[in-house]
């Protein structure tokens, strides 16, 4: 971050893409935004951090994960195959308290089906 200054983003010539379509295009290319982006990405290897809150959560033995949420939501498609399988290794119910769109949420995973509700 403090290395990867404005100069060295042109020169370098850094952006971010994304595929739309069947193209890759070009999406942002203020150095300020690549910059973080690229610091983000190499932070925990671009991997989110999940810590353990509770391992008997509502004196039932279940589990509850908080995200420790840093400007970047969690993919919704993943994080709920994820909960099915934490939940084959603790073999209770699992919870994970996240934030999607700004808001905190709480997923949870019962063993036989998932849920989602707003906090």
């Amino acid at each position: 971050r403090n290395y990867l200054t404005k100069e060295l983003v042109e020169e370098l010539d850094l952006y971010l893409y994304r595929k739309i379509g069947h193209d890759w295009k070009i999406v942002e290319k203020n150095w300020e935004k690549v910059r973080d982006h690229l610091v983000h990405s190499m932070t925990n290897c671009g991997f989110p951090v999940i810590m353990v809150e509770d391992g008997d959560y509502g004196k039932r033995g279940e589990l509850y994960l908080r995200h420790v949420f840093e400007d970047r939501e969690l993919d919704i498609k993943y994080l709920e195959k994820t909960l099915v399988h934490v939940y084959q290794l603790w073999n209770r119910p699992v919870h994970l308290e996240t934030r999607i769109d700004n808001k905190p949420a709480l997923f949870t995973f019962d063993g036989e089906k998932g849920s989602r509700k707003f906090l």
